[in-house]
């Protein structure tokens, strides 16, 4: 049951018809006794479906400085309500973080999650080793096979799949990854498709969702921490103009919201030292690139970093369209590290083909602000979401984030970058 100040009328959500989701068996078997963890898979889902389902003000209205803020009430069925209720200030204010809204939510009794008790432990099936979260992105693959490389850890990828185009090419690539490193153990994937009644594009408790897979597949592991892997201006991901506010731009994997979900995880698990990390924030996107042997290439041209790269409609099209921000910071990565790895496009929607220039201005932006030295005052008056990050305090984090910058600025002026920028224009000119 939801409703929001712009659609005030309630609505009933019927989950076994409307919302398809599974948990891989791998991984329910071995949860908490209580269904807490179980609980937040909940959570996340029907979170998630409905943000899915509510419209946001016009896209004009935003642009015109009126709010894309909407107030969202919502009832959810789970097996523990009065635990999760003495927690909901904990998940309302990670959600209000998250969307740019404002959550209310209320617990009612619901039926666990059906799973079976297994007699065998972790070690038995072999399930020990790290839990990392794998989307099938450049960064995530990145990231994976550098863990492998430069460790002997032994690994297990955990994904959301929305839909079966999604499925298989994650599948694919941890199948071509494990070829070449089998402490890279298992996959396991779970499965959350919608039914959109009145979709709303922007989807920002998607992260939410991912989130709580890699929590929970940690937890069946038995393990203490969850690995995750997001160069570091994606994850903080400063506005692209001073008309971008808030939740406008996604939050994901934000240092914020990593520390929210080691609380709710910490909380389900009793484990109070819980880590959620990731691995690859002091790097840009072109150096986790560059950490790559390049006999991954393979990988690294199937990996998809696109904002429709499995939303699209388009049969037999590529899977990026070349010019949304995803696809526009990929190729500047490639072309940064000087890879020459291609990415064939379908066609940028005419609603993001003015991400380019706007990615453009950011790094002049950077530029000019670390062109006297490197000023974290500098920094922060022109990026003030900066100090959202809860180490920004620190002086060695300020430092940190001070070099990654600098850093990320100059790729952009490089001439093979420059070279890409001018593809990106002219295969979507105007």
């Amino acid at each position: 049951m939801y409703s929001s100040d712009l659609e005030p009328e309630t609505r009933h959500f019927d989950q076994s018809t409307a919302l398809r989701k599974s948990i891989p068996p791998i991984i329910i078997d071995f949860l908490d006794d209580h269904h807490l963890a179980a609980d937040l898979w909940e959570i996340a889902v029907s979170v998630f479906a409905v943000d899915r389902n509510l419209r946001r003000p016009a896209l004009n209205t935003w642009r015109q400085g009126r709010e894309w803020h909407r107030s969202i009430a919502v009832t959810i069925p789970l097996h523990n309500p009065e635990w999760w209720t003495r927690r909901v200030s904990d998940v309302e204010a990670l959600l209000d973080w998250l969307t740019g809204d404002t959550w209310s939510l209320r617990f009612a009794q619901g039926v666990p999650v059906m799973s079976d008790i297994s007699f065998l432990s972790n070690r038995d099936i072999g399930l020990e080793g790290h839990t990392v979260l794998f989307s099938g992105g450049l960064d995530s693959v990145c990231g994976v096979i550098d863990d492998l490389e430069s460790s002997n850890d032994t690994l297990h990828a955990v994904s959301v799949s929305t839909n079966s185009r999604m499925e298989k090419q994650q599948k694919d690539i941890f199948d071509t990854l494990r070829g070449f490193q089998r402490r890279l153990r298992t996959w396991s994937a779970f499965k959350l498709q919608v039914r959109l009644d009145n979709p709303e594009d922007t989807a920002r408790s998607r992260g939410f969702v991912f989130l709580t897979a890699g929590v929970l597949s940690a937890i069946a592991r038995g393990t203490n921490s969850l690995r995750l892997y997001e160069n570091g201006p994606g994850a903080l991901n400063l506005a692209l103009s001073r008309g971008q506010v808030g939740a406008q731009v996604a939050r994901a994997v934000h240092p914020k919201t990593l520390r929210s979900m080691e609380r709710l995880a910490r909380s389900i698990t009793g484990v109070s030292d819980f880590r959620i990390e990731n691995r690859t924030f002091t790097l840009t996107k072109a150096r986790m690139v560059e950490r790559v042997p390049h006999r991954y290439d393979e990988a690294l041209a199937a990996s998809v970093s696109c904002d429709t790269g499995f939303s699209h409609h388009q049969e037999g099209a590529p899977a990026h369209c070349g010019g949304c921000t995803s696809c526009v910071l990929r190729r500047q990565a490639l072309a940064a590290a000087g890879r020459d790895i291609p990415t064939p496009a379908r066609g940028t929607p005419r609603r993001k083909r003015d991400h380019r220039r706007l990615m453009m201005w950011q790094a002049a932006r950077l530029n000019h602000v670390l062109r006297e030295g490197l000023s974290w005052k500098r920094m922060v008056q022109e990026f003030p979401d900066l100090v959202c990050d809860p180490d920004s305090f620190l002086p060695q984090r300020r430092e940190a984030l001070l070099d990654l910058f600098q850093e990320y600025a100059k790729e952009w002026d490089l001439d093979a970058v420059t070279a890409e920028l001018e593809r990106i224009s002219m295969e979507n000119p105007g």
